[in-house]
């Protein structure tokens, strides 16, 4: 049997598996609104509402912002509301490595995100004073990019922990089909829900952390002559709970990042 009938049988095998996943296009304009879904740029933010800081009291800058109502959706994740990603401006953009993760989570400094069920869009009521990020930031990104949004359903990719558990560790496959589902069996770009992509390895435990599953994830792109950039090609991650998800509770969210 040769490599694509073999990966075309293990295909069929995880549709079983398949996840809805609002894929995420980033086109180098501004949002129409200040409130509209956006990577960077202008947050969003009601005055008299505390902003996002660091333990250190510098304040965070947004990564990026969704707005359900302008967008498809897909089941168990919200429909309504603005839900807001914000990171650190600093080298390691905002990731703690030195700090437990659980205690990360808990508590963390370098980022943050927030949930608004309600939109305000009187812009007399909202801050207009916010940091932004700029050409020699540090960070992913150093404009603003409007979104746009479409729908799609996929497989597990082998970076995702739950390639082993549905299908079995891809380094067990022979050389050249391992190659061809790992550059064929793809979770990259940026979107909302469905399965991870890692340009290094997926951090959550096989067993422990099973009921962690992806919110977001920001890929790095080129938009025209702009571009997204983790690192040296890499890919940013935000991770839930299912049950938090459930209720619409972002107080507690895992980020993580990597590049090659």
């Amino acid at each position: 049997m040769d490599i694509e009938t073999q990966a075309q049988t293990i295909r069929a095998s995880l549709q079983q598996y398949a996840l809805p996943t609002l894929k995420l296009s980033p086109i180098a304009e501004h949002a129409k609104h200040v409130w509209s879904s956006k990577f960077g740029g202008k947050a969003y933010w009601p005055k008299g509402m505390d902003y996002p800081k660091s333990k250190a009291g510098e304040k965070l800058i947004l990564l990026a912002q969704l707005n359900f109502a302008e967008l498809p959706s897909i089941d168990g994740y919200p429909v309504s509301g603005l839900l807001q990603f914000f990171i650190e401006d600093d080298d390691l953009y905002g990731i703690d490595f030195d700090n437990p993760i659980e205690e990360v989570i808990n508590s963390p400094s370098g980022y943050r995100v927030v949930y608004h069920s309600v939109i305000e869009m009187n812009t007399e009521l909202l801050e207009s004073d916010l940091p932004v990020p700029h050409k020699d930031s540090y960070l992913p990104l150093n404009r603003e990019f409007r979104v746009e949004g479409r729908v799609e359903s996929e497989i597990p990719s082998p970076t995702d922990f739950r390639f082993e558990k549905y299908a079995c560790d891809p380094f067990d496959y022979e050389e050249d089909l391992g190659e061809y589902i790992y550059d064929n069996f793809s979770s990259e770009g940026s979107k909302f829900g469905g399965y991870a992509c890692f340009t290094q390895e997926d951090p959550r435990t096989l067993g422990k952390d099973d009921r962690w599953v992806l919110l977001f994830q920001m890929d790095s792109e080129s938009v025209g002559d702009d571009e997204i950039m983790w690192g040296d090609m890499g890919v940013g991650n935000f991770f839930i709970e299912e049950e938090a998800l459930k209720q619409n509770d972002f107080s507690k969210v895992w980020y993580n990042w990597d590049c090659s």
